[in-house]
């Protein structure tokens, strides 16, 4: 069943959810605040607009994927923006990966006008996007969910874990592990680097013991061609990890790993490693360590 749709916020991860909406069938109206980077999907069909406004008003289905919590809010909240033009009965399905405080001022502004707030964010990075192979991890009222199921289809596989809310809770915890396992891979590749041991052959160690991790496989060979372009870059996460710590000190939960790891990207910030890929964190404990973990292997080598 073809929805009207209106998506707002086509960046690296954005962009291919709007085309997998588009492909089947759906017709969307899309807004980006840079208006050339919604030109560009709408070249695959729908309409680009002016407004957070515009690309809510009549709108079944309105998706957002954003930044952070003010860019949320701003498209929300601003002028002409979402809560302006949502229509009774609407529901908003946020991809943003924001705070709960965030997401729940926002479910109570749609509340009072009549609509519907779900909270969605993703795991996955641009690749998957494109395919339509992103994991949603859902937050709302499990009748809402399921009567959108069919627009989450589109875009990848679903999780749902309870109420408004829960999902980006649930995402929080996500990025929390990923940055820590993938620092500690950083790190423990410097000092294997530095102990003479060949680094490829210590992934394929760490790949076979009971350390081996799904980020680690993901990672790992991007760190060792020296390959630090942005799936997902250093400045979101180090955001995401600022979430975290907020999240969890209203909570009461002491993060010890995270806020050490906190001052670490807050580091490769300034040292101006902000819009590499998020693994290039490593290059803060090459420094420090004098060594630089890169494969022996020859280029070319690996296909023969």
């Amino acid at each position: 069943m073809a929805r009207k749709i209106g998506f707002i916020g086509v960046g690296l991860m954005g962009r291919g959810m709007a085309r997998n909406l588009i492909r089947k069938g759906h017709s969307v109206t899309l807004y980006n605040r840079n208006r050339s980077k919604a030109e560009e999907v709408a070249q695959l069909g729908g309409q680009v607009v002016n407004s957070p406004a515009d690309a809510t008003r009549g709108a079944e289905v309105v998706v957002t994927m954003l930044a952070d919590p003010a860019a949320l809010l701003n498209v929300s909240e601003g002028p002409n923006g979402i809560l302006s033009a949502i229509r009774p009965g609407a529901i908003l399905i946020d991809s943003s990966t924001v705070s709960p405080t965030t997401t729940l001022r926002i479910a109570e502004g749609l509340k009072e006008r009549g609509a519907h707030m779900i909270d969605a964010p993703v795991f996955g990075s641009k690749n998957e996007a494109e395919h339509g192979q992103l994991g949603f991890i859902v937050g709302a009222e499990r009748a809402i969910f399921d009567s959108v199921a069919d627009v989450f289809a589109c875009m990848g596989k679903t999780f749902y874990v309870g109420g408004n809310g829960s999902g980006i809770y649930a995402k929080l915890v996500v990025n929390l592990i990923i940055a820590v396992t993938l620092q500690a891979m950083n790190e423990g590749m410097a000092l294997a680097t530095k102990g003479g041991i060949d680094p490829d052959i210590m992934v394929q160690i760490i790949q076979s013991s009971r350390a081996r991790s799904g980020i680690i496989e993901m990672k790992s060979p991007h760190v060792l061609k020296r390959d630090f372009t942005p799936y997902f870059p250093l400045r979101l996460m180090d955001k995401d990890l600022g979430l975290v710590l907020d999240t969890a000190r209203s909570a009461g939960v002491p993060l010890f790993l995270t806020s050490v790891l906190k001052q670490i990207y807050q580091a490769c910030m300034s040292a101006g490693l902000a819009d590499e890929d998020y693994c290039a964190t490593v290059k803060f404990v090459e420094k420090l360590a004098d060594v630089k973990v890169e494969s022996r292997i020859p280029k070319g080598a690996e296909a023969s």
